[in-house]
This record gives C-alpha cells, structure tokens and sequence, in this order.
C-alpha cells in the first residue's frame, strides 16, 4: 500500500487530547466504545458464477465468516466559543477459512471548531478510514482490497451581515489500495475552495463553492497510457432545506473538470449531484431516501472514467421503546467511458442491486444488539464482471 501523510495529524491529536488530560473527571465528555461482530459472507472474493474458483482462490468454496473486534473513545469537550472533538477506534478483521486476508485498522477524526468572534468560525479538521473494498475492481482476480481514506481541512465561515457569509478553506485529501493493481488507482489532492452562503432565517441555506486542486497518482509512472499529474475543478451549489417539522432536505449539484497533463485522453468533466430527504411519518416509522449522479476515474485501455447513478430508499420502524427494524434497497448503474487511442470502447455496463434488512434491540442503556441479512448482486455485460452474494451477520455494541 502506498504510504500518505496527512497536514497536521500531531497537532489535532494534541488538541483533541488536551480536554481528557485536562478534565478526565467529565465523564459527559468521554465515552470508551466496544463491539463485536461475526458476519457470514456467501462470495468473500465477489466471484462470478462463471469463474473457477479452485483456480482462482485455490479452494472451490467461496465463503468465509468474519469476525470483527472494535475498541476505541470519544470526546466531545467545548471551551468558550471553541469546541475539540477526536475520537478514535482499532478495528481488528479475523477471517475463518481465508486467514491472509486479516488485518487490524486504525482509525481516528478530530477536529477543532474554532470560533475567533460570534462571527469568524470554521474547523480544523484530520480523519483516517481504513475498511475493506469488495466491490473494487483488482487486475488480480481473487484479491480483497483495502481502502485507506485520510483527509485534512481547513475551512472558515465569516458572518458578513445576518444572512450572507463568506466561505473558504483549504485541503488534502488521499486515497490508497492495498492492492497494487486497481483500476481506481491511489489519487492525492490539495488545493482551496471559496465561495458564499445565504442562510435564511428558517435555517435554511444556499451555498455557491469552487474548488480547485492538483493532484497525482503517487506511485505512478506517466507513460503513454497513464499520466501522473492531474488538475481538479469544480463548481458546487447545496441547497439544505426543512420544509416541515418533520421533513429535511440536502441537494448538491455541481459540474466537475478533471484535466491529465500530457494525456488529454485520460480527462473527463461532467454534471454530479445528490438528493438526500429524510420523512418522519410517525413517532414510530420514518423514511430515508436519496439520489446520487456519479463521474470518476477507472482507466483501462478501453475507458479513462465512469459516469452514473445511484438511489436508495430506508424506511425504519420502531416497534417498541428499545427496538427498531430497519430495511434499505439500493440501486446503482455506471457507464465505462473514454477509451485511449487506437483502442475500441469498452461500453461496459453495470447494474447493482443491495438490500438489507437489520432488527436492533437496546438490551440496555449501554449495550445494542443487531442482527442483519444482506444480499448483494451485480450484473455486467463485462465477461466476469458479475457477482451475486449473501451474507447474514449479529453483532453487540456497547459504550460507556
């Protein structure tokens, strides 16, 4: 896996510390977390049907329980006008019949929300997400891969009257394989954003963004087929909206520029955008849903990029003070686009289909059971492409 370093991940840390040094006695600001997990996952590997599994895994059978051990804590302390957040967590990945495939993760988000006046505010902020990819597409078929996300940001709001605010920050942001071989390959961006936002005094708001990065493929070496720089561009407006008590709304659209230096055939712009509705019908049930547009790098021979679209829908019930039954379908298509020179469109097509179904009991203020089934297809005029998996899993959660 390539190796990243963060802006400013010592500092945040210290700061996020300094309240439990400071007040380890407040226990409102400090909560220790644990969990355990065994899930059981009909396709580890997300095979085909029509794939040989003895040859490509060196066993014909396919599935593998996982178990999932988590610890970790949280703070949340305000000082003044300021307020420091860090919490951080290990996860540790046992998997019965494929055993190379463990591994421990850690992970961490903290944050400072700096407050200078009533009316100069914003965050400082670092994270790290380490969690497995099964639906990342290795040249190494039989391969699991493991997404590292790291980000830091800097941004600022200044108040310029009671609606209009002026916005601005700054970032980088990485993204890394375990496998060598992806075809959405490791990226690092930094670079600035600034923009404006209306708030209403509904507490509604509009916001208008451009950012502009550079980035690269860090390891990468540009060769006619692949570059190693790249320029970002984009242009966003949000819209966050609560038209009754019990509705809220969250939209994004934007128009996103990726230009590659010396391989313009690598480059891809288009529209993005996001729908996010969240209904409380009644005490007891609510319902979640939303719509995504999607533009993003996958460069083979026969594509640079993939546009498409996704949507869910999660409707919960509480059927008593301590338990609730939640069930969540998604449905995605993407499009593999922009082939290199002298080679033919891939006019690859994939079709995803995801449903869950999970029943939650509070069996006590501090401890939460879940139980859940999962089924997870993807169809693909790809040869290989396609996969269909089942998995059923029960975990305890308990914090303290």
């Amino acid at each position: 896996m390539s190796s990243h370093r963060t802006l400013l991940p010592v500092p945040l840390l210290v700061l996020g510390l300094f309240p439990l040094a400071a007040h380890a006695d407040d226990l409102d600001t400090l909560q220790f977390k644990a969990g355990q997990s065994v899930t059981h996952d009909s396709n580890v590997f997300r095979l085909s049907d029509s794939a040989n599994a003895q040859a490509v895994i060196g066993t014909p059978d396919r599935d593998d329980t996982v178990a999932v051990t988590t610890a970790g804590f949280k703070i949340n302390k305000p000082y003044g006008l300021q307020r420091f957040e860090l919490e951080a967590g290990v996860e540790d990945h046992h998997y019965s019949r494929f055993s190379y495939l463990d591994f421990t993760a850690v992970n961490y988000a903290a944050a400072w929300r700096w407050s200078f006046t009533p009316a100069l505010h914003g965050n400082l902020t670092t994270d790290r997400s380490e969690y497995v990819d099964p639906y990342a597409d290795v040249q190494a078929r039989g391969q699991i891969n493991r997404r590292t996300n790291r980000s830091t940001v800097f941004d600022a709001e200044y108040e310029l009257d009671g609606a209009w605010r002026l916005v601005g920050g700054v970032f980088e942001r990485t993204s890394s394989n375990s496998q060598p071989f992806t075809f959405e390959g490791d990226t690092k961006v930094h670079g600035g954003e600034a923009g404006v936002r209306y708030v209403y005094p509904s507490g509604t708001s509009m916001a208008y963004r451009f950012r502009d990065g550079k980035g690269e493929y860090p390891g990468r070496v540009p060769s006619p087929v692949s570059a190693g720089n790249f320029t970002d561009r984009e242009h966003e407006f949000r819209l966050d909206w609560a038209p009754t008590g019990k509705t809220t709304l969250r939209a994004k659209a934007a128009y996103f520029d990726r230009a590659h230096d010396g391989l313009s055939a690598r480059d891809f712009s288009g529209f993005t955008g996001q729908l996010d509705a969240n209904w409380a019908i009644t005490a007891k049930t609510s319902l979640a849903g939303g719509v995504v547009r999607e533009l993003g790098s996958y460069q083979t021979l026969n594509s640079s990029y993939y546009e498409g679209y996704r949507f869910f829908v999660a409707p919960t019930w509480k059927a008593t003070e301590k338990t609730a039954v939640r069930l969540r379908y998604d449905h995605g298509a993407r499009d593999f686009k922009g082939p290199l020179p002298g080679f033919a469109a891939s006019n690859r097509r994939d079709t995803t289909d995801l449903l869950s179904l999970a029943v939650e009991w509070q069996a006590l203020r501090a401890l939460k059971l879940t139980a859940s089934v999962q089924s997870d297809r993807r169809k693909s005029n790809e040869p290989g492409a396609d996969y269909k998996s089942n998995s059923f899993g029960i975990a305890a959660d308990a914090s303290f």
